[in-house]
Parts: C-alpha cells; structure tokens; sequence
C-alpha cells in the first residue's frame, strides 16, 4: 500500500435547485504518480534525501520501516526556483493562477518499493490547496501536472547513475 493521506470532505448544498434530492459530497484525493527505476530499494531509498534537497523540499517525514519519506503539509512558495503554477492547477482568475498568487499547502510523500521484475517502484503521492490569503474563504483543491512527479522519478534515476 502507498502512503497514507486522508482527503477532505466537503458537503456543498446547491440554493434553489429542485433537481437535487439534497446535498452533494466532493472528495478531494491526492494524486498518486508512480515510477519503475533500475536499481535496489536501498539504492533508491539512499539517493531520495538528496532529491528532496535539490527541489528545496524539506522533509519531515522519513520512515525507513515504511519506505516513506516527505512532508505531509507545508507552505510551498517555490519548488527548485519553479513557480507552483508549473507544478499545480488551483485555478486561474483574470489571467493569474491562483498557485502563484495564493498561499499553498503542499503535501508530498515518497513511498520506495520492490517491483516484481527487480526494479523499484517509486511512489509519489502529492496533495496541495490554495487559500486567499486576502479571504477568511475555504481552500481550493489543487491538481497536479504530473511534472513534479516525472521530475522526482528524473532525479532518482540521474542520482543513480552518478
């Protein structure tokens, strides 16, 4: 099983509509992007510190037991120098994306695990909301583009090499 992440559930009750036998749940999940690499799970598992390092994500979370390294949940404002909008998809309005303009809670964990044909499989699961630092309103659900993701597999497998 990869690592755990619990997502948000929100209740939204449409005014006025007579077509809705009452309210309606939206599940905010993160997203799971995942990876085979040539070499050990101990090999993989040595090499994602610096991976961490080099995107400028600090890692909060490292269990070894698990294969699981990352954070959880922090403010993201840059990650390797790259605007989040590059990463994420929280929206847009007027023009300007709402990962450069807002304040983002970034979750990212790494779960390393042996693959049935010898590999190792690397596992992210990434997860990230948008809030109005302006506003007192409710965080916007962040989607990803799947670069974040290709890039950590990208440093896994160029560290490898070195």
């Amino acid at each position: 099983s990869g690592p755990s992440t619990t997502p948000d559930l929100t209740t939204v009750i449409v005014a006025g509509s007579t077509h809705l036998p009452g309210p309606v749940d939206l599940r905010n999940e993160a997203t799971v992007g995942q990876r085979a690499v040539d070499g050990t799970p101990a090999e993989v598992w040595a090499v994602l510190p610096g991976v961490f390092a080099e995107l400028g994500l600090e890692t909060t979370r490292v269990d070894s037991s698990e294969g699981v390294i990352g954070n959880p949940g922090y403010r993201a404002r840059r990650i390797e120098g790259q605007r989040m909008s590059t990463y994420l998809d929280c929206g847009r309005s007027f023009g300007r994306d709402y990962a450069d303009r807002y304040t983002v809670t970034l979750g990212v964990l790494v779960q390393v695990a042996p693959s049935v044909d010898g590999r190792t499989v690397v596992r992210t699961v990434l997860d990230a909301y948008a809030r109005d630092p302006s506003q007192n309103g409710p965080a916007v659900h962040c989607i990803t583009w799947g670069s974040l993701e290709r890039r950590i597999g990208d440093l896994v497998e160029e560290k490898l090499e070195t």
